[in-house]
């Protein structure tokens, strides 16, 4: 039977897309290079056996207050997705011992400030109501097509409620950089650092514009919105949108690469794979795919347009090197209470962060990189059999095409370093490591083709490739130039982050 909608790629947004067509009796067919479905979001025994590692993603905090799981709770739940809140979400170490963490509770983060940082908690208190304020307003913003009615009505309501005035004060927090917002804002160090682990999240170093947007929203929201990671891991939202999708008659098939997207009299009309099959759609062909990837996928009189051929300028974030470990207990911190959270942030501070930054972007290997050390088993030991744990090391960020040599040659070594960064603050780390699996930049091209050089963000998210400009010009509201072919990802608006939003815009626009 000729599906309605082909999905080229089974990434969240993929995945999600094509539950909300099928769940409205679209047919859907869903195309999946790789063995299993879910794109950055998959979860795998990479250690040892009983022990379950989120290759990639962990944090599923976009998606259990997105679109997506609004629509699709219910069903999602009867496939097997469940959540595990995270009643201290994060927190960043220091070198004298120190730590400052956010809880799932305003008045305990407000505590935890006032023990380290007392002189900002007056700011802190501010920016938490000013959070409570904007929150509608920076909501409507993201979960609108670029441009659109419903953004263009979104801004008006903001114009009405908070005055000219009030509407440039947001423009600014989404312009700013984060070490502007901060020291206009806070005078601890430590709070500011806080701060701006969230901004290299997203490849914001802490001079650069736009990092202090994504810092507030995470920080501070951290206390009202919180963390929650899958019961089991992340793969567990994967598997049940894919239960979601067959049980409303779509298909997914892996192992199926698209090599080339059919287009017949300038409208995209199906899909031929490696294995020569050819499949057609009657409505649209959706490819979850990193924009750069799109224009050599196309007949060569649609690749050669210019409006086309931009794409190939889409630029990536800087590279992501994960590392997992299997553990007979949890690192022993010199931050008391740090054992607690489910992220730990080590930069530490605001120039190091900086310097990171500029080394990776100039090719080479940070000396201090910025580490995001997840903790899922604290608050979800299913995850590791009992009395272990698993830890989930980020390294952000990393030079794509390293001066130095290969990442396959080199990458051993660098994670070496890594962990001895983390036992500066946790030692005796190495003693309590059972397995541990590297994926270096490198791996994780390998493993995804669209995380370009070991971009893990699906692009960059800097002024010039976020809000109605990504991915490119011209690109915007999920279409591109050629009829009837649609994009998602991370690398079209909103962004990264497993949310799913980009696949709930464009199955509106598909309809």
């Amino acid at each position: 039977m000729q599906p309605d909608v082909i999905v080229v790629g089974a990434g969240v947004n993929g995945l999600s897309a094509a539950a909300l067509l099928a769940a409205k009796g679209r047919k859907v067919l869903v195309l999946e290079t790789n063995p299993v479905p879910g794109g950055a979001v998959q979860t795998a025994e990479v250690t040892l056996p009983g022990f379950r590692h989120d290759l990639f993603a962990m944090n599923l905090g976009l998606f259990a207050g997105g679109p997506v799981n609004a629509a699709l709770g219910e069903r999602l739940a009867a496939h097997g997705f469940a959540l595990v809140p995270s009643a201290k979400p994060f927190c960043s170490v220091f070198p004298d011992g120190t730590m400052l963490g956010v809880e799932a509770d305003v008045e305990r983060t407000v505590a935890n400030l006032a023990a380290v940082a007392p002189e900002d908690v007056e700011s802190w208190q501010r920016l938490t109501s000013y959070l409570g304020e904007v929150a509608p307003t920076l909501i409507g913003v993201l979960g609108a097509e670029m441009p659109s009615r419903s953004l263009a009505t979104t801004l008006w309501k903001a114009r009405k409620k908070f005055g000219t005035t009030g509407v440039l004060e947001i423009a600014k927090l989404a312009l700013a950089s984060t070490r502007a917002f901060t020291e206009e804002n806070f005078r601890s160090p430590k709070t500011r650092a806080l701060m701006a682990s969230w901004g290299m999240h997203l490849d914001f170093a802490p001079d650069l514009s736009g990092g202090a947007l994504f810092s507030f929203l995470e920080t501070i929201g951290g206390q009202m919105f919180g963390m929650v990671i899958g019961q089991g891991g992340a793969d567990s939202m994967i598997n049940a949108l894919v239960g979601v999708i067959e049980e409303s008659g779509g298909r997914v098939v892996c192992n199926e690469q698209v090599t080339k997207i059919i287009v017949e009299g300038g409208r995209a009309v199906g899909v031929r794979t490696a294995s020569g099959m050819e499949h057609r759609a009657s409505r649209a062909v959706i490819a979850n795919v990193n924009p750069r990837l799109i224009p050599a996928m196309l007949p060569k009189d649609q690749r050669t347009r210019p409006d086309v051929a931009r794409a190939e300028e889409f630029r990536p974030g800087l590279a992501t090197m994960m590392i997992h470990l299997a553990l007979d207990d949890l690192p022993a911190w010199t931050a008391a209470g740090a054992r607690e959270f489910n992220y730990v942030h080590i930069g530490p501070y605001l120039d190091d962060m900086a310097m990171t930054y500029t080394q990776a972007a100039a090719g080479l290997l940070p000396d201090s990189p910025t580490l995001v050390v997840g903790q899922p088993t604290v608050s979800d030991p299913s995850r590791a059999p009992d009395g272990t744990h698993v830890l989930w090391v980020q390294v952000r960020v990393l030079p794509l095409e390293p001066r130095e040599g290969s990442w396959d040659v080199m990458g051993e070594a660098y994670a070496d370093r890594v962990i001895d960064k983390i036992e500066q603050y946790a030692p005796g780390l190495r003693s309590r490591i059972l397995g541990r699996k590297v994926l270096t930049p490198a791996d994780l091209q390998r493993a995804n083709a669209n995380l370009i050089l070991g971009d893990s963000l699906g692009g960059s998210h800097h002024p010039a490739q976020f809000f109605f400009l990504r991915p490119v010009p011209g690109w915007w509201r999920h279409r591109t130039p050629v009829d009837h072919l649609y994009i998602c990802g991370a690398g079209t608006w909103p962004g990264g982050g497993v949310g799913g939003g980009s696949g709930a815009l464009v199955a509106a626009a598909v309809g």
